[in-house]
């Protein structure tokens, strides 16, 4: 569940122009999740654009 959400946060984020910082920001907030896990979920699902 929560891989599907910091997952969602990143590509629509990604899709608004946000940058990471916000992004990072996000997830921490959004899902309750690390400094450390947030960056990784952006370097996860950030690398996935088509």
């Amino acid at each position: 569940m929560e891989q599907g959400k910091a997952k969602m946060i990143v590509e629509l984020g990604q899709e608004d122009g946000l940058s990471d910082e916000v992004l990072l920001n996000r997830l921490q907030k959004k899902i309750g999740v690390s400094p450390e896990r947030a960056k990784e979920y952006l370097y996860e699902y950030g690398k996935q654009l088509v």
